[in-house]
């Protein structure tokens, strides 16, 4: 999951057993504006400017890390600088401040940590104009103190945020730099005794253990109860093919080179992937977008239907031919051709084709004139047309003529980034009122291994929507081929106890997979070398080293 995936109302719920509300699985408590001003200007006049200031400065700290574990606990993150990036979206919602990040330098490996940014409408700058004036220095503790404590837990040990200029000071907005303590100057235990605290570690220990007792606690009571609607947009199919992933991004990348082009492209991919999706890509992004786009699938059609459907036929040509008909070829004009499955093409039907692509022109079912062919022929195929070839079962001519450029669409479980954007557009499309995802409804969508591709999430955000209503979809509402699966997908690896190698393996194509094919950042997650991990990929082991 990434940072801009999101959304503040599908983390905020309801305790089923007493109606409180909920943040993820913690009790919320919402305090507004006024007495939040009168809490500050007390806590000034008992314990004076410094007092009152770590008094914020610690119950932000304690905020900032509660929110980061609830966070860690709720979602998979794609890596830590998403989990980080969370916090800034997060903050947002909590009223205290518009967050803008400005630069972001995340480095573990170096141990090095650089987050600037601004602070805009800060209630806490509001409050202390409102009620003491103009500030001789900057005032926004808690947001300081939460932001700190949130990057601390991601980062794994004290991280402190400072704010270098406040609104409060007449500054236009907040400004702030968080580093490592040790950056600073400062040593994580002067901060510890600043704050009153135990280490990041015990923290962060103590806050999960209290996350984990509530969400037991409310996993055993009923669904929750969703009252907090909001409406989503749904974004345009012209704008493109809904994708986040890096493996659907470099497919995309190819089509709009060839889109131009009048070249015939043939697109493999397993059943429900969305090759006719791609298909009117290329169309879209072409010059003949004006003209007419025609499918057909090739298996649907007996031989004798299907060669007419293509090819057309003259009147008489055989029984209840009371016409003349043009084929697909010739309708299309100058448009674009899809023949979806094609491999499924009888041996006869495939001379046709193929002289059709080479002359560019096609004879009608008992004609005796030859008509031109101007459309752009896009062909499309879950099975392996090379292998077909060369069993005899698909005419290799034709192959190769059909794959002038090949195109591979990956399956949905080898792109798992692309899941919960494709499933917020199909919930947008047949729920538009639905609140969102509940986390743990999001963590099983991603688990799971989608046989049936786009497809079947398509089907199961139906299913959901319509189970769910108004409510937050739930596990409860997907489809039990859905909730059935493992949920952790580390799990599924070793589902039928293979050997060490072959585990090493498929965890090893899990990261690839994850990092949408980048081996540099598959091995560094993996720790070990570029070369070990070449190695791996072509079967060999560690062993293979010595």
């Amino acid at each position: 999951m990434r940072a801009e995936d999101l959304r503040g109302l599908e983390l905020l719920g309801e305790d089923p057993k007493h109606g409180f509300p909920l943040f993820g699985n913690a009790r919320l408590m919402i305090m507004g504006m006024v007495p939040l001003a009168r809490l500050h200007q007390d806590l000034v006049r008992r314990l004076g400017e410094e007092g009152a200031a770590k008094m914020c400065l610690r119950y932000g700290y304690e905020a900032g890390l509660g929110m980061a574990t609830n966070l860690a606990g709720l979602y998979q993150w794609d890596d830590d600088l998403e989990w980080l990036k969370a916090g800034s979206a997060l903050r947002h919602g909590t009223g205290l401040a518009r967050e803008e990040l400005s630069h972001l330098e995340f480095e573990p490996a170096a141990r090095h940590l650089l987050i600037k940014g601004r602070w805009l409408l800060s209630m806490e700058a509001e409050i202390w104009r409102q009620t003491f004036g103009t500030a001789a220095h900057p005032i926004c503790h808690i947001l300081t103190g939460m932001t700190s404590g949130y990057a601390s837990a991601v980062w794994g040990s004290e991280v402190l945020v400072r704010e270098i200029s406040c609104a409060a000071q007449g500054h236009d907005h907040c400004v702030f730099e968080g580093r490592p303590v040790q950056e600073w100057g400062m040593q994580p235990q002067e901060m510890r005794d600043f704050l009153a605290l135990d280490t990041v570690e015990e923290e962060v220990r103590r806050l999960k253990n209290a996350l984990a007792k509530a969400r037991s606690e409310a996993l055993a009571q009923s669904a929750e109860l969703e009252r907090l609607r909001r409406r989503q947009t749904v974004p345009s199919e012209s704008e493109g093919v809904i994708h986040r992933s890096e493996t659907m991004a470099r497919v995309l990348e190819l089509a709009r080179k060839v889109a131009p082009s009048s070249t015939t492209v043939l697109i493999h991919g397993e059943t429900g992937t969305g090759k006719e999706v791609l298909a009117r890509y290329l169309h879209h992004h072409s010059g003949r977008a004006a003209h007419p786009f025609l499918a057909i699938n090739c298996a649907a059609l007996p031989p004798n239907l299907l060669e007419s459907e293509l090819f057309g036929h003259v009147k008489g040509a055989f029984t209840g031919a009371d016409r003349d008909k043009k084929g697909l070829f010739v309708e299309a004009g100058q448009g674009s051709l899809f023949l979806d499955e094609v491999g499924e093409l009888p041996l006869e039907l495939q001379a046709k084709l193929l002289r059709a692509l080479q002359e560019r022109e096609v004879r009608p079912v008992g004609g005796s004139r030859d008509q031109p062919v101007k459309a752009r022929i896009i062909a499309a195929s879950n099975r392996n047309l090379k292998k077909m070839a060369r069993q005899g079962q698909f005419r290799e001519d034709l192959y190769f003529r059909l794959a002038v450029i090949p195109m591979e669409i990956p399956p949905l479980r080898e792109r798992r980034q692309d899941i919960l954007p494709l499933a917020r557009f199909f919930l947008a499309r047949y729920c538009p009122q639905s609140p969102g995802f509940a986390p743990e409804a999001v963590r099983l969508m991603q688990a799971h291994a989608w046989p049936g591709n786009v497809r079947e999430l398509e089907n199961a955000m139906e299913y959901a929507g319509v189970l769910a209503g108004q409510e937050r979809i739930g596990p409860e509402h997907l489809p039990q081929a859905v909730t059935g699966g493992p949920e952790d997908p580390l799990a599924a690896l070793a589902s039928d106890f293979p050997s060490q190698e072959e585990l090493v393996r498929r965890y090893t194509g899990q990261v690839l997979r994850h990092t949408g094919g980048n081996k540099a950042q598959a091995a560094r997650i993996l720790g070990i070398g570029s070369n070990t991990l070449w190695r791996r990929l072509r079967g060999g082991g560690e062993e293979d080293e010595k």
